[in-house]
């Protein structure tokens, strides 16, 4: 659709207020967005704004939005990227009651309601192609300022890295390699290379729902592995209520990495300097020993060394080719911010998942009052367990742990002696978090038939009780569950078919031997991030897996990496292609929450300089 076709459907359409009207639904989470029509081609939209409801700056990523004020005024503020990653307020304006207005795919605005005498907004939007999800940008706080490192040309001679990936292990590794360059006055240019419009937040922290919280007490959240009170002190400053063991938002845990980032960059040397690069890389190579990125947007970037950081990689489709029919009603991806905006509380929903991704589904769409049923199905119909609502002490496994490394553990013996820790304590969960330490060092220690056995067999089990949901959410699940809105289901999805109406499941329970069908409106994959065998497909990664500098593992979980997490390339290791996060499960099997994350940055930033220092003396 092009911009003279959007002005003129949308100002030459003779609509009145009884057309949009059954289709304004004030809420009380934020302005709210129910759907007309939808086709491949366009999607259209009412949306209910109450006075000082408000959107984020954001774009359209890559769609051409129009709109209409049908009911009261909308205030809308532009903005201009800064080369810090955040946004400056450029402009302001108001569209009032028949205006129509239309942004181009890269426009970053925010739209709100100022009304000061209580009335409602609402506003009839189109997209073309449908918007899946808004690119959130983050504003500049009103009174700070572009830091000076943003500003610096790269020092003569400062060696480049480039650091792919944005979330909290990209931005925390780039924050390690600015102090640590500073400390030791060292030159140095740091680039954060990612297509999300706000560093510092990935998939886990882009989330906009106060109803997600962080799975982890605000005592353990540091992003600093030796200031462990950092993150709860942040969390004071803005609320001096908040207590250790409280589980915070996580959408406000982004502002504290970038937070975390711009509280060492103000602190740099001259010598070092930085730059965001808001952009997807979809190639990487070699040339006269040193790395190029090429990316959707801009220049090529030149690097000497890099940082994989690239966080989860999008679920996999559990059903494939055994779905007939449209699927418009399919949501492929969970994180995708608008996804779930289109489904209404009386129409029932089968989540394909039971895990955490299945439990952040479930918190959303049941934010308003919900009517009709969810169902969650997964193998197993494991839900993850809670948190104690007080603190536990962890229990040291030395005891049982080094006999049985000793003597070389197998999936079974393994699983049998963590079994009797637990019965011997008085909360499970001290056992698992006693551990979590060992963790990596058990793995390794099974040879790779028996962590073959230990996945197929005791992986749920492991991961729903390591993996655990904060209190507040554990009480939410259990409310939807006692009303008959939400259950779990053991079983497997055999085939898809969907109507006009609906879609028709056929689900075989586990341990039945016919399968039921099971009538829905929507279903949702929410079986979690994509396993390492889809690497290839991934723009940049699977370049560098094609040239060999990635080695994918044979148990199909990330990258074959060290202990230091340099990348293995056949029999050795690169000093200058390291790598953070869910990509070295292979070595460390733990290796997605915050506590080893920050780790993770923290040595791969050390080896990273500590390997340009060799390169530059040889």
């Amino acid at each position: 659709m092009r911009r003279e076709d959007a002005i003129a459907l949308l100002a030459g359409a003779e609509l009145e207020w009884d057309d949009v009207a059954p289709f304004v639904s004030p809420g009380e989470h934020g302005y709210t967005r129910r759907r007309i029509a939808r086709t491949d081609a366009f999607e259209m939209l009412v949306m209910t704004w109450r006075p000082g409801q408000r959107s984020a700056p954001h774009d359209h990523a890559g769609s051409l939005c129009a709109l209409r004020v049908m009911r009261g005024s909308v205030h809308e503020t532009r903005f201009s990227p800064a080369p810090d990653g955040l946004v400056d307020p450029r402009v302001r304006g108001e569209l009032r009651e028949g205006e129509v207005a239309v942004d181009t795919t890269e426009d970053v605005h925010a739209l709100s309601n100022d009304a000061a005498d209580g009335s409602l907004l609402v506003t009839l939007h189109v997209y073309a192609p449908p918007l899946p999800e808004l690119r959130r940008f983050a504003a500049r706080p009103s009174e700070t300022r572009a830091l000076p490192i943003f500003a610096r040309p790269r020092a003569e001679g400062a060696p480049t890295v480039a650091v792919i990936g944005g979330g909290f292990s990209g931005t925390l590794a780039a924050a390690h390699l600015v102090r640590l360059a500073s400390h030791e006055g060292r030159a140095l240019h740091v680039v954060i290379v990612d297509r999300q419009a706000a560093f510092g937040e990935g998939a886990a922290y882009r989330t906009a729902d106060a109803r997600h919280l962080l799975n982890v007490p605000a005592s353990n959240m540091s992003a600093w592995p030796d200031r462990r009170e950092h993150f709860l002190a942040w969390a004071r400053r803005r609320d001096p209520e908040v207590a250790p063991t409280d589980f915070l938002p996580r959408r406000l845990y982004g502002e504290y990495v970038r937070d975390a980032f711009f509280e060492v960059a103000s602190e740099s040397a001259e010598s070092v300097s930085a730059e965001i690069v808001r952009a997807e890389v979809h190639d990487v190579r070699r040339d006269a020993g040193r790395w190029i990125l090429d990316s959707d947007r801009g220049a090529a970037i030149h690097a000497d060394a890099i940082v994989v950081a690239t966080g989860h990689r999008p679920p996999e489709c559990p059903i494939g080719d055994r779905w007939s029919g449209s699927r418009s009603r399919y949501i492929e991806d969970p994180w995708a911010s608008l996804a779930l905006s289109a489904i209404a509380p009386d129409e029932p929903v089968v989540l394909l998942g039971t895990g955490l991704t299945a439990v952040d589904v479930l918190l959303t769409i049941a934010r308003a009052p919900r009517e009709a049923p969810v169902t969650a199905i997964s193998r197993r119909g494991l839900a993850p367990a809670s948190h104690a609502t007080s603190p536990v002490r962890a229990i040291d496994p030395s005891e049982w742990l080094d006999p049985l490394l000793e003597r070389g553990p197998t999936a079974r013996t393994l699983v049998r002696d963590l079994r009797g820790a637990v019965a011997r304590a008085e909360d499970w969960r001290a056992v698992i978090d006693g551990l979590r330490p060992h963790t990596a060092r058990v793995w390794r220690a099974l040879p790779e038939r028996e962590a073959t056995r230990l996945l197929r067999h005791a992986r749920a089990y492991w991961e729903v009780r390591r993996h655990r949901v904060a209190p507040p959410v554990a009480a939410i699940l259990g409310e939807l569950e006692s009303r008959g809105v939400f259950r779990t289901l053991a079983g497997r999805v055999l085939a898809a078919r969907a109507d006009d109406e609906g879609i028709t499941l056929d689900v075989r329970a586990r341990g039945a031997i016919d399968p039921h069908a099971l009538r829905t409106a929507w279903i949702v994959n929410c079986t979690g991030p994509g396993s390492g065998a889809r690497l290839a497909d991934a723009p940049g990664l699977g370049a560098l897996l094609r040239a060999r500098h990635l080695e994918l593992d044979r148990l199909g979980l990330g990258v074959r990496t060290d202990e230091h997490g340099r990348a293995r390339e056949g029999d050795r290791v690169r000093g200058d292609l390291l790598v953070i996060g869910t990509l070295r499960k292979p070595d460390l099997w733990e290796s997605t929450a915050v506590p080893e994350l920050r780790e993770q940055a923290r040595d791969a930033a050390r080896t990273v300089l500590d390997h340009l220092a060799d390169h530059a003396r040889a």
